[in-house]
Protein backbone atom coordinates (compact mmCIF):
# COMPACT_ATOMS: atom_id res chain seq x y z
CA UNK A 1 0.00 0.00 0.00
CA UNK A 2 1.13 3.31 -1.02
CA UNK A 3 1.98 6.36 1.15
CA UNK A 4 1.51 10.28 0.24
CA UNK A 5 2.68 12.28 2.58
CA UNK A 6 2.21 16.49 3.00
CA UNK A 7 2.90 19.29 5.37
CA UNK A 8 0.38 21.97 5.13
CA UNK A 9 0.33 25.35 7.27
CA UNK A 10 -2.48 26.99 6.93
CA UNK A 11 -6.49 25.96 7.00
CA UNK A 12 -6.75 26.38 3.32
CA UNK A 13 -3.67 24.43 2.50
CA UNK A 14 -5.49 21.49 4.43
CA UNK A 15 -8.24 21.52 2.34
CA UNK A 16 -6.70 22.11 -0.64
CA UNK A 17 -4.78 19.17 0.13
CA UNK A 18 -7.95 17.11 0.42
CA UNK A 19 -9.69 18.18 -2.30
CA UNK A 20 -6.82 17.78 -4.48
CA UNK A 21 -6.91 14.10 -3.31
CA UNK A 22 -10.25 13.54 -3.76
CA UNK A 23 -10.37 12.96 0.43
CA UNK A 24 -14.01 13.48 1.67
CA UNK A 25 -16.76 11.02 3.24
CA UNK A 26 -17.49 9.17 0.37
CA UNK A 27 -13.98 8.18 -0.77
CA UNK A 28 -11.96 7.92 2.62
CA UNK A 29 -12.65 4.60 4.24
CA UNK A 30 -11.29 5.44 7.67
CA UNK A 31 -9.60 8.66 9.17
CA UNK A 32 -7.48 9.13 12.76
CA UNK A 33 -7.29 12.26 13.77
CA UNK A 34 -4.60 13.14 16.19
CA UNK A 35 -3.49 16.81 18.57
CA UNK A 36 -0.83 17.17 19.63
CA UNK A 37 0.18 20.09 22.33
CA UNK A 38 2.81 21.64 22.83
CA UNK A 39 4.85 20.98 26.07
CA UNK A 40 3.85 22.11 29.37
CA UNK A 41 0.76 24.04 27.64
CA UNK A 42 -1.80 23.35 30.33
CA UNK A 43 -1.82 22.65 34.22
CA UNK A 44 -4.37 21.41 36.74
CA UNK A 45 -5.87 23.95 39.42
CA UNK A 46 -7.40 23.58 42.52
CA UNK A 47 -4.46 21.48 43.95
CA UNK A 48 -4.94 22.68 47.42
CA UNK A 49 -3.16 21.79 50.79
CA UNK A 50 -5.10 21.75 53.73
CA UNK A 51 -5.47 21.68 57.48
CA UNK A 52 -2.11 23.63 58.28
CA UNK A 53 -2.20 25.42 60.99
CA UNK A 54 0.87 28.15 62.12
CA UNK A 55 1.27 29.27 65.51
CA UNK A 56 -2.71 28.21 66.46
CA UNK A 57 -3.95 29.41 63.35
CA UNK A 58 -5.68 27.56 60.37
CA UNK A 59 -4.78 28.15 56.76
CA UNK A 60 -4.60 26.64 53.58
CA UNK A 61 -2.31 26.45 50.47
CA UNK A 62 -3.36 27.18 47.33
CA UNK A 63 -2.02 26.10 43.85
CA UNK A 64 -1.68 24.10 40.46
CA UNK A 65 0.26 21.24 39.04
CA UNK A 66 2.14 22.01 35.95
CA UNK A 67 1.59 19.06 33.27
CA UNK A 68 4.88 18.56 31.66
CA UNK A 69 3.26 16.42 28.89
CA UNK A 70 -0.06 16.22 27.85
CA UNK A 71 -1.82 13.53 25.29
CA UNK A 72 -5.51 15.51 24.22
CA UNK A 73 -8.38 13.54 23.06
CA UNK A 74 -10.09 14.65 20.09
CA UNK A 75 -13.81 14.09 20.08
CA UNK A 76 -16.65 15.83 18.17
CA UNK A 77 -20.73 14.71 17.84
CA UNK A 78 -23.61 15.12 14.97
CA UNK A 79 -26.15 18.08 15.24
CA UNK A 80 -28.09 16.15 17.54
CA UNK A 81 -25.18 14.82 19.62
CA UNK A 82 -26.70 11.48 19.65
CA UNK A 83 -23.40 9.71 18.12
CA UNK A 84 -19.38 9.73 17.62
CA UNK A 85 -18.70 11.30 13.75
CA UNK A 86 -15.06 11.25 14.54
CA UNK A 87 -14.45 9.10 11.05
CA UNK A 88 -16.10 11.91 9.05
CA UNK A 89 -13.49 14.04 7.92
CA UNK A 90 -16.67 16.60 6.96
CA UNK A 91 -17.66 17.24 10.45
CA UNK A 92 -13.87 18.38 11.21
CA UNK A 93 -13.74 20.90 8.75
CA UNK A 94 -17.45 22.24 9.45
CA UNK A 95 -16.12 22.41 13.18
CA UNK A 96 -13.14 24.55 12.54
CA UNK A 97 -14.49 26.38 9.69
CA UNK A 98 -12.19 28.77 8.25
CA UNK A 99 -10.26 29.15 11.74
CA UNK A 100 -6.40 28.39 11.90
CA UNK A 101 -5.13 26.29 14.42
CA UNK A 102 -3.41 28.93 16.33
CA UNK A 103 -6.83 29.39 17.73
CA UNK A 104 -8.19 25.77 17.59
CA UNK A 105 -8.68 25.54 21.26
CA UNK A 106 -11.87 28.04 20.69
CA UNK A 107 -13.84 25.44 18.02
CA UNK A 108 -12.67 21.77 19.01
CA UNK A 109 -13.77 19.51 21.69
CA UNK A 110 -11.27 17.60 23.64
CA UNK A 111 -9.84 16.01 26.54
CA UNK A 112 -6.26 16.40 28.33
CA UNK A 113 -4.84 13.62 29.77
CA UNK A 114 -1.95 15.49 32.03
CA UNK A 115 1.53 14.32 33.06
CA UNK A 116 1.46 15.97 36.76
CA UNK A 117 5.28 17.60 36.72
CA UNK A 118 5.58 19.57 39.47
CA UNK A 119 3.25 21.96 42.14
CA UNK A 120 3.35 25.68 42.39
CA UNK A 121 1.39 28.45 44.50
CA UNK A 122 -1.27 30.23 42.62
CA UNK A 123 0.41 33.49 43.18
CA UNK A 124 2.86 32.59 40.76
CA UNK A 125 -0.15 32.21 38.09
CA UNK A 126 -1.06 35.70 38.51
CA UNK A 127 0.58 37.62 41.11
CA UNK A 128 -2.39 40.41 41.73
CA UNK A 129 -5.77 38.55 41.62
CA UNK A 130 -4.82 35.01 42.93
CA UNK A 131 -3.90 34.05 46.40
CA UNK A 132 -1.58 31.21 47.51
CA UNK A 133 -2.41 31.46 50.70
CA UNK A 134 -6.07 31.37 52.31
CA UNK A 135 -6.31 31.87 56.20
CA UNK A 136 -9.46 29.85 58.01
CA UNK A 137 -9.21 31.85 61.00
CA UNK A 138 -8.94 35.37 61.77
CA UNK A 139 -4.87 35.79 61.91
CA UNK A 140 -3.29 38.96 63.14
CA UNK A 141 -1.87 41.05 60.18
CA UNK A 142 1.83 40.56 62.16
CA UNK A 143 1.46 36.76 62.00
CA UNK A 144 0.56 36.49 58.51
CA UNK A 145 3.47 38.65 57.52
CA UNK A 146 5.88 36.38 59.47
CA UNK A 147 4.65 33.77 57.87
CA UNK A 148 5.09 35.38 54.46
CA UNK A 149 8.78 36.49 55.29
CA UNK A 150 9.53 32.50 56.05
CA UNK A 151 7.88 30.84 53.52
CA UNK A 152 7.10 32.70 50.30
CA UNK A 153 10.22 33.09 48.78
CA UNK A 154 10.57 29.20 48.70
CA UNK A 155 7.11 28.86 47.31
CA UNK A 156 5.59 27.43 50.54
CA UNK A 157 7.26 24.14 49.22
CA UNK A 158 8.74 23.95 53.39
CA UNK A 159 5.06 23.97 55.09
CA UNK A 160 2.44 22.35 52.31
CA UNK A 161 3.43 18.48 53.10
CA UNK A 162 2.05 18.85 56.43
CA UNK A 163 -1.13 19.26 55.39
CA UNK A 164 -3.69 16.92 53.53
CA UNK A 165 -3.68 17.61 49.61
CA UNK A 166 -7.30 18.15 48.33
CA UNK A 167 -7.98 18.27 44.83
CA UNK A 168 -11.00 20.48 43.23
CA UNK A 169 -9.94 22.27 40.15
CA UNK A 170 -9.73 21.41 36.03
CA UNK A 171 -7.47 21.29 33.38
CA UNK A 172 -6.85 24.76 31.48
CA UNK A 173 -3.89 26.42 29.46
CA UNK A 174 -1.47 28.88 30.33
CA UNK A 175 -1.82 30.60 27.29
CA UNK A 176 -5.48 31.43 25.70
CA UNK A 177 -4.03 30.52 21.66
CA UNK A 178 -1.11 28.78 20.28
CA UNK A 179 -1.43 25.51 22.62
CA UNK A 180 -1.49 22.83 19.67
CA UNK A 181 1.22 22.41 17.98
CA UNK A 182 0.58 20.04 15.10
CA UNK A 183 -2.21 17.77 14.10
CA UNK A 184 -1.75 14.64 12.41
CA UNK A 185 -4.16 13.25 9.93
CA UNK A 186 -4.04 9.27 8.98
CA UNK A 187 -6.17 8.62 6.08
CA UNK A 188 -6.91 5.91 3.92
CA UNK A 189 -8.43 5.89 1.23
CA UNK A 190 -8.71 3.52 -2.12
CA UNK A 191 -5.99 1.75 -1.46
CA UNK A 192 -3.28 4.49 -0.36
CA UNK A 193 -2.62 5.67 2.90
CA UNK A 194 -2.43 9.62 3.63
CA UNK A 195 0.01 11.04 6.15
CA UNK A 196 -1.18 14.88 6.87
CA UNK A 197 0.39 17.21 9.25
CA UNK A 198 -1.29 20.45 9.92
CA UNK A 199 2.14 22.56 11.87
CA UNK A 200 1.56 25.41 13.70
CA UNK A 201 3.77 28.23 11.76
CA UNK A 202 4.11 30.29 15.10
CA UNK A 203 5.19 27.04 16.86
CA UNK A 204 8.07 26.50 14.61
CA UNK A 205 9.01 30.03 14.85
CA UNK A 206 9.22 29.67 18.67
CA UNK A 207 10.96 26.47 18.29
CA UNK A 208 13.50 27.44 16.12
CA UNK A 209 14.39 30.72 18.21
CA UNK A 210 14.90 28.36 21.58
CA UNK A 211 11.61 29.70 23.09
CA UNK A 212 10.38 26.20 23.44
CA UNK A 213 9.73 25.26 27.58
Amino acid sequence: MSIIEKKVYTNSELRDTLESHDLNDDTIESVEINLNLKRMATYESGINYIDLEYKGYKYEIHGYYVEKRNDPELYYYDDDESEKESNKISVFLEKIQDKEISVLEDYLDFNVNGEPDSWWPNNTLNEESLEAVKWIDDAPNSIKAEFEKNYRDNDYQDVIHDGITDYDGEVLFFEEHNNISNIYFKINSKGINYEIEWINKWYVRKKRRGWNN
